[in-house]
Parts: structure tokens; C-alpha cells; sequence
């Protein structure tokens, strides 16, 4: 090649504004662009979603966007085919010069190259199709130095190119290369036509009449240039080309044949051999009115094709949010469950066996006050102040006492929580894919910490309540005689105090115990007071136990809500429905 450089941004060259059909349907197509954009795919290994997103992104930005705004645009006829078809080589010959590179070594065709007429070169030199192609000028290859990038697009003005259209040598549809596949099917569907290049021997092979296929459903004119036909075999190939043509709703009468033939000095195809496709070619640009019919009929199989691909979107990414929402479920079931077996740890009395009750009977002095817990509410109220003034052992032990017992219990509960909904996720491939999102520990190292933090905050609470309860003069006098800390302790005992899940020996103990604390809370507060102030305190515990578990659970809900997208796919499938039934007309 020659030379290359950068070609200038240029403006429109057609000051025309769209119709206001036009407009109606830029704007349609604009709001599908956005939600397209905004649309993700989890499973990155599950290419279909995602390639077909992108696949709908490039039709609207290489093509729909750029043909409704102008009808009146020159041509883009893009020259597909199979690795070794001969595609550079037809398009090297029907200019008369080597603006493609050919060879043997594949693949050949990298950097895409596009012949215009310079008339029409504005057209193209701007980003007014594909847009997210670089833009480069050359007067084409020289032998041996090939452009390598699949991020550009060569913009080669040639004389020999007719006005109104345009010819792009596109790389290899089955290319050994990723990239090259990807950008062959990119710019295939920014094409207004495709010229189709294929072999005698490779004519039936299965990759090409997967395009192929694809173009006839998208209504798209196709010219199948037969190439490197044996003398004589055109007689049995023809035909059957033109029956499966056909069949995929291609026009067999747009076949051309090109017969097996020496290359001349120059690598290229004689120039009579070529004569009945330069003038196929030379025909549509002269006219202008078959250029705009084509261009309608290629605009509304491609909107037809978009809508198609839309609502496939919308039920994939529709499903992927079910998914989601499954796996929310599960882990909002089971944190529900952990906050099931805290709270019946609360109510069953089972809080109440081991340190706890042993700390408590060192507090109250059991022994002594269970033999009179029959008498009256008086005799009780003075044995606990007899006990009381009597500088009981610090109530430090029960409240660490209480803290440790809810907290092995919390911890417990949410760190098998947090085991189960991992082992449900991992039965499926989107719980797996977000599993790898998710902090590595889990449950979070600062559980501990945090389940510590939510006992002591409860047992703030519960001192906060008892000095608002007891504000009262007489109130503050008793409460004063048995100690704030000793009157919250007594409070705390009584939440833990049914005795649903204690038996045996451990009934008379823990409940005779539970019933000195709510003895003494009863002769400060009154009976009525200290039901009220139980059923507070216990639900104070299961509200900050609440936040505990949802704290943990976001965890899971957090992943889960940044992959939903409701609005997303409700406007994808609504947005289908204004592109549906007639494509665009002028």
C-alpha cells in the first residue's frame, strides 16, 4: 500500500433533514439503542445473549440509523464470502487495479477495504456508517504490506468505482481468526447489497448458507458470483446453486459465473470474464430509482430482523431475571428461617440453661429467695431489697452472660445461613457466576464484631427503657436501691423466661428463677408495666436481630438487585411493538 492516513471528520453531505416518518422511527430505533446499551448478560460463557445484544447495536448504528436518515446515499455493497473464494481478487479485477491485497496465505483479506468513487467519498469518510471504525486513506496495497488492523476501515477513492456505490472487500466469513469472523458479519449487516463470492467446490458448504440464510430472511439483494467454475461444470452446479438460492428466498437470476481461467501478469481476472457483473453493477448506479428500491427493501427486512432480535433479547434477558429472582428467594427464605430459629431461641427458654441461669442464680441468691417465692408480693419485694442492699456480686457476669448466649446463637444461626444459600446457588450456573462475585468470606469476618455490636445495642435499649419507665420519684427511689443494671438484667431474664424448651430439674430452677426477676420488676413497675415492658424488650431484640440477618442477607441481595433490570426488559418488549408490521418507506 501506498500510503495511509487519517482521514478528517466530515459533515453530512446531504443537508436534507428526514421526513417525519423518518424522524418518528430515528427516535423509536434511539430509545431500542439505549436499552441495548444498558442490557447485560451474566453468563459470559453463554455467548448468545451477548453476541446478539452487540449484533443488534451494530445493525442499528452501521445501518438502520445512517439508511433512514438518507435513502438517497450511495449503495454500500459489501463482498462476502469463504476463505479463498477469490473476493480480493474479483474486486482487484473489476477495478483494473490492486487495491486488495490477495494471496495463499490466509487469511488474507484483514483491514477491510473500501472503494469509492471520490465523488461519493464524503459519504463514507465520516463516521456516517460504521461509525466505530477508524478511518483510513490509501490509494491501496503494495505488495507484501498489508494493513493488519480490525479497527479501521481503508477508504480507497478510485475512478473506476461508479457513482452511487460503494464496494467493500470484507475478511473471511469463516476465517481462522476471531476477529476477522466478527468484523465479516459486522460489516455484512451494515451492507445495502452483498456480492457473494463462492467456489464450485465449496458452493453447498454450511457456514456460507448460514449467511446466506440469514439474508434472505432479512430481505437483502444478493449477487452470488460462482467462481472458478471447470469448463462444462457449470452445467450440473448452475442449477442446483439456483434451487438453493431459491429456497433461501435469494434471486437466482443475480447468479454470475466465472469459469476457471489463468490469472494475467497482474493476478487478476480477465476483463471479459467480468463483464456481465460490471454491468449489473454499472446499471444499478445509473439508476437511481432500483438504488432507493433496494435500499427500502434491504431498510425493512433489517427493521424486521431488529424487531425479531429484540424480542429474543427481551425473553432472554426476562428469563435471566426469573433466574435471579429465584435465587433471591432462596436467600430470603432462609435468612426469614435464621430469624425463625433466633427468635425461638428467645422464647423457648433455652437461653436460660447453662452460664446464663448460672450467673443469674449467683445475681439473685436462688437458694435462699425460691424457698419464699410462694409468699406475697410484699415479703418477696423485701427478701430481693433485703438481698439487694446487701451488695450482690456485679451484674457485669449476666449481662456477658446474656451477650455470649444470644450471640453464639446469632453467629451460629446466620453462618449456616449463609452456608446454605451457597450451597443452593451453586446448583445453578447464574448462582455460580455470581458466587464469584461475592466476598470470599462469608460469612463477612466482621460478623463477630457486628453480632456483638447488635447484643449491647439491645441491652442499651432495655436501659434506656427502664430510666424512661421509672422516671417517677418513687420509681427512681427503688429503682436506685436495686441498681439500673440489675433491674435492665431482671428484665433481660424475664424475655428468656418461658419455659417451652427447659425440662426436667431445669423447670423449677430457670422458671423459679425468671419469676424473682419478674417479682421485683413488678413490685418497681407494677404487673401491668412489666407485661408491656417484657413484650417491648423481646421485640426491640427481634427488631435489632432483624437488622442483623438483613445486614448479612444484602449481601446476596445486593448482587442480585445489580444484575436485575425489570425496566430494561419491560421496555424492550414494549418497544418491539411500534417497529411491528410494514418496514419504513419514504
Amino acid at each position: 500500500m501506498e500510503s495511509t492516513s487519517s482521514l478528517p471528520e466530515s459533515t453530512n453531505p446531504d443537508n436534507t433533514e428526514p421526513d417525519t416518518h423518518a424522524l418518528e422511527l430515528l427516535e423509536r430505533v434511539a430509545k431500542l439503542e439505549d436499552s441495548l446499551t444498558n442490557l447485560r448478560f451474566i453468563l459470559a460463557h453463554d455467548a448468545s445473549g451477548e453476541s446478539l445484544r452487540i449484533k443488534a447495536l451494530h445493525q442499528i448504528n452501521d445501518y438502520l440509523e445512517p439508511r433512514i436518515k438518507n435513502l438517497n446515499a450511495p449503495l454500500l455493497a459489501v463482498v462476502g464470502g469463504s476463505t479463498g473464494a477469490g473476493k480480493s481478487t474479483l474486486v482487484n479485477s473489476l477495478l483494473g487495479d490492486r487495491i486488495s491485497r490477495s494471496g495463499a496465505v490466509r487469511p488474507t483479506t484483514r483491514t477491510p477495504v473500501l472503494a469509492v468513487n471520490p465523488a461519493d467519498e464524503p459519504w463514507f469518510a465520516n463516521k456516517r456508517i460504521l461509525p466505530e471504525l477508524t478511518r483510513l486513506r490509501g490509494a491501496g496495497y503494495s505488495e507484501g504490506h498489508g494493513m493488519e488492523r480490525h479497527d479501521a476501515l481503508l477508504v480507497v477513492p478510485h475512478d473506476n468505482v461508479p457513482r452511487g456505490l460503494a464496494i467493500l472487500d470484507a475478511p473471511d466469513i469463516d476465517s481462522v481468526s476471531d476477529d476477522n469472523r466478527a468484523l465479516a458479519g459486522q460489516l455484512l449487516n451494515a451492507a445495502d447489497l452483498w456480492i457473494f463470492v463462492t467456489t464450485a467446490n465449496r458452493y453447498a458448504d454450511a457456514i456460507p448458507w448460514e449467511v446466506l440464510t440469514e439474508a434472505g430472511g432479512r430481505e437483502i439483494t444478493v449477487c452470488v458470483i460462482l467462481n472458478r467454475v471447470p469448463s462444462g461444470a457449470e452445467t450440473d452446479i448452475v442449477p442446483d446453486l439456483q434451487r438453493l438460492l431459491a429456497a433461501k428466498n435469494l434471486d437466482p437470476k443475480l447468479l454470475h459465473v466465472i469459469n476457471e481461467v489463468p490469472l494475467d501478469e497482474q493476478q487478476m481476472i480477465p476483463g471479459e470474464r467480468l463483464e456481465p457483473i460490471s454491468a449489473w453493477l454499472n446499471s444499478l448506479a445509473a439508476n437511481a430509482a432500483e438504488r432507493q428500491r433496494i435500499a427500502e427493501q434491504t431498510l425493512d427486512g433489517a427493521i424486521k430482523r431488529l424487531q425479531y432480535d429484540v424480542r429474543c433479547l427481551g425473553e432472554q434477558a426476562e428469563d435471566q431475571d426469573l433466574q435471579l429472582s429465584a435465587l433471591a428467594k432462596i436467600a430470603t427464605e432462609r435468612f426469614e428461617f435464621t430469624l425463625g430459629k433466633t427468635t425461638e431461641a428467645l422464647k423457648d427458654g433455652s437461653l436460660l440453661r447453662g452460664e446464663i441461669l448460672a450467673r443469674w442464680q449467683d445475681f439473685v441468691g436462688a437458694g435462699e429467695l425460691l424457698r419464699g417465692i410462694e409468699g406475697v408480693v410484699g415479703r418477696i419485694r423485701d427478701r430481693v431489697g433485703s438481698f439487694f442492699s446487701g451488695k450482690p456480686p456485679a451484674t457485669h457476669r449476666v449481662e456477658d452472660a446474656i451477650e455470649s448466649g444470644l450471640h453464639t446463637v446469632l453467629v451460629g444461626e446466620i453462618t449456616n445461613a449463609f452456608h446454605d444459600v451457597d450451597r443452593s446457588w451453586r446448583n445453578t450456573p447464574i448462582g455460580i457466576q455470581l458466587l464469584s462475585s461475592l466476598p470470599a468470606h462469608r460469612p463477612p469476618k466482621e460478623l463477630d464484631t457486628r453480632a456483638a455490636d447488635t447484643i449491647r445495642a439491645w441491652q442499651k435499649d432495655v436501659l434506656e427503657m427502664i430510666r424512661s419507665e421509672g422516671a417517677g420519684k418513687r420509681k427512681t427511689a427503688r429503682i436506685a436501691a436495686f441498681g439500673v443494671n440489675g433491674v435492665a438484667v431482671a428484665l433481660m431474664v424475664v424475655v428468656f423466661a418461658s419455659t417451652a424448651g427447659v425440662t426436667g430439674l431445669e423447670v423449677g430452677i430457670a422458671g423459679g428463677s425468671a419469676v424473682v426477676g419478674q417479682k421485683l420488676l413488678e413490685a418497681i413497675f407494677g404487673e401491668d408495666a412489666v407485661r408491656r415492658m417484657a413484650t417491648r424488650a423481646r421485640t426491640m431484640l427481634e427488631t435489632r436481630t432483624q437488622e442483623l440477618i438483613d445486614e448479612n442477607l444484602a449481601v446476596y441481595r445486593n448482587e442480585i438487585d445489580a444484575h436485575l433490570q425489570p425496566e430494561i426488559v419491560q421496555e424492550l418488549l414494549n418497544q418491539v411493538k411500534p417497529l411491528r408490521g410494514g418496514g419504513y418507506k419514504a
